[in-house]
């Protein structure tokens, strides 16, 4: 087992967080240290993170400064640190020698600027994300592509039928009236495509409309945490139906099991929800909780939470108890319940031209919608190797540390002279979390810069870039 390493980020806040408290107490460092019956000296190196400090002691010094164990070294501000280590690794940054190590006294000391650096950089985030989305769209949505082709076709028409109308006198009254009901007709068709167009755009402004039955599914799936309560209780009894152990013939069972007793669950869910508002939405809705359904079925959570945990969340190890298929392992990783120790997975699929069909619960990882995602992602070079199970340790621009595992299966019927098609599934997990896994890198392992997708990749030297930066 690899064990986690230690953190980095606990001594810098704590040290610097009590010598500031005792200061604005008016404390002396030598009174602090009587107080809680320690020597100055052992007080002086803990203040300046020579010493640790936890239990009963930092309890000690907690009353005798007046605050909460928590407001000395709370989740928050490991939040902030993880928050400022990230944005002082950013390559845009590089140049300008950020110190790593004094992140810790900033926060002790100048707790206000830390989170106001902390926001600024979460507002850039947000800025970026939103650029890199409208850049995504306007490159690559066939939406706007068909709706600019289609009105260009029928602009086209109407120059065509009124050129005809001016530059010939001598047309039939029948002919001409012909020409012109073309024109009509165009023209209103012209019309409803360019509302249509407006509508889109309009609703492309607003920051949390879905404009796409996908977008509308994906939402759903993120309101829940990819976790539908409902479900597991009505799916989890239903799982002693199954008696055959052949994951196809288990898992058809189970489809047919869901069909037939759990549809009006799924229904009600797709009824109430805020995020699905189109017909085409539904329906994939309706698909996607009935997989969600077949999972919960085949794997009840009951039994599969403790069996992940006892197999450190190895997805083929877990396919074969389960006699379940690797996709519907990895989805069901997701919908693990929140608490300590148990990791927070994401998961994407993709076909052969590397176009990602499906996520769920991958947080803040930015996957490009319409447009490939970055070239280095393990998902691609999975595929030239299916069936075999590959790990990546990436690092993001943004220093965000993520484990990727990626494994390629082959997808549809199969037989003498049919062409394979092939399928990646990936689950995605934060560095930290992987080390409750199989997956924990081994801390010499390699770490792979990647980036979300070409255009708003900072890394403007990597050689496998393939198209020019959005802004640069």
């Amino acid at each position: 087992m690899v064990a986690a390493p230690e953190s980095a980020i606990q001594a810098p806040i704590l040290g610097a967080r009590i010598r500031q408290r005792r200061r604005e107490l008016g404390i002396s460092q030598i009174a602090l240290a009587r107080q809680i019956g320690i020597s100055p000296s052992y007080m002086n190196l803990i203040e300046w993170n020579k010493r640790p400090i936890a239990g009963n002691l930092l309890r000690r010094i907690a009353e005798t400064l007046r605050l909460k164990v928590d407001q000395l070294d709370g989740t928050s501000e490991r939040q902030l640190m993880e928050t400022l280590l990230q944005l002082a690794r950013h390559p845009s940054l590089g140049a300008l020698g950020i110190e790593e190590i004094h992140a810790g006294e900033l926060i002790g000391r100048f707790p206000g600027w830390a989170r106001g650096i902390a926001a600024l950089a979460r507002s850039e985030s947000e800025a970026t994300d939103r650029a890199r989305t409208l850049s995504d769209r306007l490159i690559n949505d066939p939406f706007l592509g068909e709706a600019v082709h289609k009105m260009l076709t029928r602009i086209s028409a109407i120059r065509s039928a009124i050129e005809i109308l001016t530059d010939y006198d001598d047309i039939p009254a029948e002919r001409r009236e012909r020409f012109l009901q073309i024109v009509r007709e165009e023209s209103n068709v012209l019309s409803d495509s360019g509302q249509a167009l407006a509508a889109y755009l309009d609703k492309a402004e607003v920051a949390d409309r879905n404009l796409t039955p996908v977008q509308e599914v994906e939402a759903l799936f993120e309101t829940r945490g990819n976790r539908f309560e409902e479900i597991e209780a009505a799916a989890g009894p239903l799982s002693r139906l199954l008696t055959d152990l052949h994951p196809a013939v288990r898992q058809a069972k189970a489809r047919d099991i869901i069909e037939e007793r759990a549809m009006p669950v799924i229904e009600t869910i797709i009824g109430t929800s805020g995020d699905i508002e189109t017909t085409a939405a539904r329906a994939r809705a309706r698909q996607a909780l009935v997989d969600y359904a077949i999972g919960a079925v085949l794997m009840p959570m009951d039994a599969f939470a403790p069996h992940s945990a006892m197999l450190r969340y190895d997805v083929e190890a877990l396919a074969s108890s389960f006699s379940a298929d690797i996709d519907l392992v990895c989805r069901r990783l997701t919908a693990l319940p929140e608490g300590v120790g148990i990791p927070s997975f994401g998961y994407l699929r993709a076909n052969a031209a590397g176009t990602i069909i499906e996520m769920f619960g991958l947080g803040g990882l930015a996957v490009p919608r319409y447009a490939a995602a970055c070239p280095l992602w393990v998902l691609y070079r999975a595929q030239q190797s299916p069936e075999a199970v590959f790990r990546q340790r990436a690092l993001f621009p943004s220093g965000v540390r993520l484990v990727f595992v990626a494994r390629a299966r082959h997808s549809g019927p199969s037989g003498f002279g049919r062409p394979r098609h092939y399928l990646t599934d990936m689950v995605t997990m934060s560095e930290k979390d992987s080390y409750h896994t199989v997956y924990a890198p081994d801390p010499t392992a390699i770490v792979e810069e990647v980036g979300p997708g070409c255009r708003l990749c900072p890394r403007l030297n990597c050689e496998h870039r393939v198209d020019d930066p959005l802004a640069g």
